[in-house]
């Protein structure tokens, strides 16, 4: 995905900008602990930096989607509890109340008619047409097409309706739309580059509120949209304020400098110090995402793979879990949670077992050489590993790995970066050796996993999709294609059941652990809801209030 503009700069060119900027906010928005509140505005606090707002191209997840959710809407979105609530539809379509065909290939949907963009044109079924074509559009960087690409036919009805026909069943099409949000076609269909529109950095959207100000590498400042159609949000302004270091974040969030503390949340080491601190709740609650170890299957020392069985053998998983973080992370197999539907419960953990390691790489032909390290064909065993910089767990775990891996003849260096640089192109142009990085499914909570392992969902190749390591396995991306069709649960589990087997044995993402998180906020401010459903911390945000 090439490089998205902001007036005129590429996003290399933001990013660059953002790195240099200072990370304080102008001393009229700071506050501590012994001010009072402002009742009048929320900060937000996380340690990465969103630098795209586009919502239909790629997004880092978690830290993109809060300017998704201040500025934009879905048709429908997805509560605390996993239940779909009409958000720009008026209800959510079943077979029960007709919205549905019995065959599961009709869609009938009923906007709301009350809904205006910010700069005060009408929302219509229009503009969800467009986002539509959009998104299936060659040429644009859409993260995901997945169930999009079976819309036979899209029909706009009237300004309120519109019935969609897909060619065949896609069981997770309502989660398709819960991840999407809606742009408007009056501005959008006149751009020549949707990729590299001024729009990505100063959107127009139906959202809670409006961008007024980002400053690079520091916060970005919303305005309440007064006519917002679920009601206007009960404070006036929103601030998005980004601090990599997690433990300033943290100390920030302790003393009131922010009132929220999002995304990565308080380490794990200091969970019990956060519950005890007077006027601030600890919110535990687990997240979409899994941790994985990344191989790029693109590189020559990763093709093989027996080589990356070895190498995820190798390594501590579970003494990392319990050592770094503090067993508040729960130890998967596949990039399900344990607790999931579909997890494939019969997985077994090959881990640690540095001797069988040891013996596969052998057996692979890469032999130690007289430095240590093991090589084949004039290849050395080495290799980068890259993560956000400033977050000390995922560090402190780098540090493990690289120990496990060099006791078997492995070099791995730790090669570190800012959010904002580490999930730009570095990882969706594949130019990555390993990550140790977190992701969720990509069809809301369905186990569908098109985007992250089909192999026609190479961004590198194909300029679309998640698949970053590179992988490709025809029976893989056969059953992804069967499972997302199967409207039997029991048919369901047992395909995504096989799959999980398939990349067990592969290993082109190593699993690590069941992310949760802690998230310290003041007590006054209410209505926040932690949602094991969605990796975006603000989803509910025109709901917080100030008690």
């Amino acid at each position: 995905m090439s490089g998205t503009k902001r007036f005129g700069i590429t996003r290399r060119q933001a990013l660059a900008g953002s790195l240099a900027a200072p990370l304080i906010l102008p001393a009229g928005i700071r506050t501590g602990h012994a001010q009072s509140i402002n009742r009048e505005r929320v900060i937000l606090g996380m340690t990465q930096e969103p630098v795209q707002f586009n919502p239909l191209l790629w997004v880092n997840a978690g830290t993109e989607n809060v300017p998704e959710t201040c500025m934009f809407d879905a048709l429908w979105d997805v509560n605390e509890k996993g239940e779909f609530i009409a958000n720009l539809a008026t209800k959510i379509p079943s077979k029960e109340n007709g919205g549905i065909s019995a065959d599961g290939l009709v869609w009938k949907i009923e906007l709301r008619p009350d809904v205006k963009w910010t700069d005060g044109q009408p929302f219509t079924a229009k503009d969800v047409e467009f986002t539509y074509q959009t998104i299936i559009n060659p040429a644009v960087a859409i993260r995901s097409r997945s169930g999009f690409d079976l819309i036979k036919n899209f029909k706009v009805v009237d300004s309120t309706h519109i019935e969609i026909e897909l060619s065949r069943s896609y069981v997770p099409f309502a989660w398709a739309w819960q991840n999407m949000h809606i742009v408007p076609q009056h501005l959008l269909s006149k751009e020549s580059n949707i990729n590299t529109s001024g729009f990505n950095s100063q959107p127009v959207g139906t959202g809670p509120f409006l961008l007024k100000s980002r400053t690079a590498g520091s916060h970005m400042i919303y305005e309440r949209n007064p006519n917002y159609h679920r009601g206007a949000a009960k404070f006036r302004q929103f601030i998005h304020k980004f601090v990599p270091d997690q433990l300033v974040l943290y100390g920030q969030a302790k003393t009131g400098e922010v009132d929220y503390m999002g995304l990565s949340g308080v380490p794990g080491d200091r969970w019990r110090e956060a519950a005890a601190i007077p006027d601030r709740d600890l919110l535990t609650t687990p997240q979409p995402w899994v941790q994985f170890v990344y191989f790029n299957c693109g590189k020559p020392q990763f093709k093989d793979p027996k080589v990356r069985k070895a190498l995820y053998m190798a390594l501590e998983m579970q003494k990392s879990i319990d050592d770094v973080y503090f067993g508040t992370y729960k130890r998967t197999l596949s990039y399900l949670h344990t607790s999931h539907w579909a997890y494939n419960s019969s997985l077994k953990d090959p881990t640690p077992n540095p001797e069988a390691a040891t013996k596969l790489l052998d057996e692979a032909g890469w032999k130690v050489g007289a430095d240590g390290v093991r090589e084949k064909d004039g290849v050395k065993l080495k290799f980068t590993m890259s993560t956000t910089a400033g977050v000390p767990a995922r560090q402190n775990a780098q540090a493990l790995f690289q120990q496990n891996w060099k006791r078997i003849g492995v070099e791995m260096e730790i090669r570190n970066f800012p959010a904002s640089v580490v999930w730009g192109e570095y990882t969706t142009k594949s130019q990555f050796d390993t990550l140790l990085v977190s992701w969720e499914p990509t069809v809301g909570m369905d186990p569908d996993y098109t985007a992250r392992a089909h192999s026609k969902q190479i961004p590198a190749k194909t300029g679309v999709g998640s698949n970053y390591v590179q992988y490709e396995n025809a029976e893989v991306d056969r059953l992804l294609e069967l499972g997302v069709t199967q409207a039997n649960i029991e048919d369901r589990k047992a395909t995504y059941a096989r799959i999980q087997e398939i990349l067990a044995e592969e290993v082109p993402f190593a699993p690590h652990g069941g992310t949760y998180q802690g998230n310290l906020k003041k007590k006054q401010l209410t209505g926040i809801k932690p949602n094991g459903y969605t990796v975006n911390a603000a989803w509910n945000l025109y709901e917080w209030a100030w008690a």
